[in-house]
């Protein structure tokens, strides 16, 4: 982790010419402010769900210096057999826990499974009139 001592890093900047004019004031580079020794990124968890008709994929992604990525990947049964089955990944993230840390796996899995919003999209073959049929539903509430 990185240490907050209450000082920033700043950048040497080039000397004010006399075009400048009076009252200009020297910017620095924000992007230096952080990390000992370099140029720190924002550090970053982000959940994504990507919902459509027949799949579902829940990743989670930490960004602390590298990006480490854990994913769940879950498609709607084919054929008369009904539910979702899981295609990629663990059932759990809690199983990533050392991979993206204990917090993030933890908030993942508390999300929940969007059946209703997969539900409610019209799948690939969908006709145009079933699809603006679903738009109007949705616009309307």
């Amino acid at each position: 982790m990185q240490k907050m001592n209450g000082e920033a890093a700043t950048t040497p900047t080039s000397p004010l010419d006399s075009s400048a004019g009076h009252g200009a004031e020297a910017t620095t580079g924000a992007g230096n402010v952080g990390i000992e020794g370099g140029t720190a990124e924002e550090c970053s968890a982000t959940l994504v769900l990507h919902v459509t008709h027949n799949k579902v994929i829940a990743t989670a992604t930490l960004n602390m210096g590298s990006t480490k990525i854990a994913q769940r990947v879950l498609e709607r049964r084919k054929g008369n057999r009904s539910g979702w089955v899981l295609t990629k990944g663990s059932e759990e993230f809690d199983q990533d826990r050392d991979w993206i840390s204990a917090e993030l796996a933890e908030l993942a899995d508390r999300l929940p499974f969007p059946f209703e919003l997969a539900n409610m999209l019209p799948g690939r073959r969908a006709s145009t009139g079933s699809v603006a049929q679903a738009a109007q539903e949705v616009a309307n509430g």
